[in-house]
């Protein structure tokens, strides 16, 4: 079922949830039911629980009529900073099917910031496979300067894939040949 794009959940709850460290809240994935991540999101709002969904806007077509959908970028799952407290209050809302917690949380943050920073440029972002072999390569100019990531090659341009290895997720992104730079991992 689509939903107008005014009752759709916020990707990042609070606005700061990715650049403020909160020392006693460890960062956990909800891997959640088949379709729940806007319901899971909704009801961590509500109870005061931070998260992060990133999800990107897709067109759907149907009757002739096309409509906007934001869509979830990893589908099934979403990442939040919680105490134990928060974690069973989150596990209550019968839309999570498991919790995973993370293990290097300075790696996951950036990682997670890498994948923010893609979705709020203006380049065209699609789901990707993880990929376990690849290239990896250092964005050195452009909207995305600073990403890490590995590369893809396709047409005239790269495809960079951007990943969350806690969760075996990715992205890809379309990015032209001269602003990438090898990088040793």
């Amino acid at each position: 079922m689509t939903i107008s794009l005014s009752k759709n959940p916020e990707s990042l709850f609070p606005a700061d949830i990715l650049s403020t460290i909160r020392k006693e809240k460890l960062w956990r994935v909800a891997h959640t039911k088949s379709r729940r991540e806007k319901a899971l999101a909704h009801y961590l709002a509500r109870a005061g629980i931070g998260y992060y969904l990133p999800m990107v806007s897709r067109q759907q077509s149907s009757n002739k009529r096309v409509r906007n959908s934001l869509i979830p970028i990893f589908n099934g799952y979403l990442f939040f900073p919680a105490d134990d407290f928060e974690r069973h209050k989150a596990m209550r809302s019968n839309h999570i099917a498991r919790i995973i917690d993370v293990g290097d949380e300075i790696k996951f943050i950036s990682e997670l910031n890498q994948i923010e920073k893609a979705l709020s440029g203006n380049t065209k972002v699609y789901p990707y496979d993880f990929i376990q072999k690849g290239q990896w390569v250092r964005v050195n100019k452009g909207p995305l300067k600073g990403a890490e990531g590995r590369i893809v090659r396709k047409d005239s341009n790269y495809r960079l894939v951007l990943s969350v290895e806690s969760i075996m997720q990715s992205i890809s992104v379309s990015i032209e040949a001269d602003q990438v730079e090898p990088f040793n991992n």
